[in-house]
């Protein structure tokens, strides 16, 4: 699939929700996600929006706000508003389970993307290849080590939750990478996703490693950032490589000013215009090509966005 250069990221005014009767041809999608205040989920919305608006559906859409209740309450809704098809991005994976049954209840087709389903019967699961992500981490963090000359063999991760199972794999890739080229990772701490959490586990690293040590890898930007402001405090900026994930424009920002040395971008509003796709295909009968059939999964690639700001694409 084609990439494209952050140029995902513009905010989009057109949503078209359903204020009138529609016609039997015309198609409408629910479109459900995490949170649309996070830079990744506002990209992969437009993306939705984008593609919508291009094939002439409507759009019921509906921000989860980083809750569980929420998320099934906002699924609820859509389904008793008779949508053609559910397009979501769950805040919970663990609940797309009760959500999945709902919507066959109801024979809607289902498309979850990015954060996972925990084995929910769905129709199709568009995911960045995030270990691949991972390994490209590790290798730039080897590689930054490197050309500033950092001594110290010691690396920590921050991670996201365990429920977020793929964004997980990231850290492993990560690991496997710098522990064969003989580095040791000291400290694994969790930081929710967000980026208050992200800057308390890396105060509690730097409470212990903060003499000796060379990269912190970050499973997304939010956390990274936080990473970064608490690495700022205490003088270290520059010294302790920042890697995150995700490519956010606030990371991007972060390289930019040297609080980052780098992040792996991925490609939200090409996954969200996908997803409108997939959708388009299931309601009139038509096949989807799978990467990995039994799982229904369908992965976009990942690339560098390196300490000068520029893609490796």
């Amino acid at each position: 699939m084609k990439k494209r250069w952050l140029s995902e990221y513009i905010h989009c005014s057109f949503i078209k929700y359903l204020e009138t009767p529609t016609t039997e041809n015309e198609i409408t999608i629910g479109w459900s996600v995490y949170y649309s205040v996070y830079e990744f989920f506002n990209a992969i919305q437009n993306g939705v929006f984008a593609k919508a608006d291009e094939l002439g559906i409507n759009v019921i859409a509906h921000d989860q706000k980083l809750s569980t209740t929420e998320m099934i309450n906002g699924v609820i809704n859509m389904l008793e508003q008779d949508i053609d098809a559910l397009i979501i991005a769950p805040y919970n994976p663990d609940a797309m389970i009760i959500i999945a049954d709902l919507a066959r209840d109801k024979n809607i087709p289902i498309i979850v993307i990015d954060t996972g389903y925990d084995g929910a019967i769905i129709d199709a699961f568009i995911v960045s290849d995030s270990y691949a992500g991972g390994i490209l981490a590790g290798e730039y963090a080897l590689s930054l080590v490197d050309s500033h000359q950092i001594t110290s063999k010691n690396v920590a991760i921050i991670k996201v939750e365990e429920k977020y199972k793929y964004a997980r794999l990231r850290g492993d890739g990560f690991t496997r990478v710098v522990e064969d080229a003989g580095f040791t990772v000291v400290a694994s701490e969790l930081g929710n996703s967000n980026e208050f959490d992200g800057y308390t586990a890396m105060v509690n690293i730097l409470s212990n490693y903060g003499d000796d040590l060379a990269v912190v890898f970050a499973e997304n930007d939010r956390m990274a950032l936080g990473a970064a402001r608490a690495i700022d405090e205490v003088g270290k900026k520059g010294e302790i490589m920042v890697i995150g994930f995700d490519a956010e424009p606030a990371a991007i920002t972060a390289i930019k000013e040297g609080s980052m040395q780098g992040t792996i971008a991925q490609q939200p509003f090409q996954m969200g215009e996908l997803g409108v796709e997939l959708a388009d295909k299931l309601i009139n009968g038509e096949k989807i090509t799978f990467d990995d059939r039994l799982k229904r999964e369908i992965y976009f690639e990942v690339y560098l966005v390196d300490e000068f700001g520029e893609a490796h694409i």
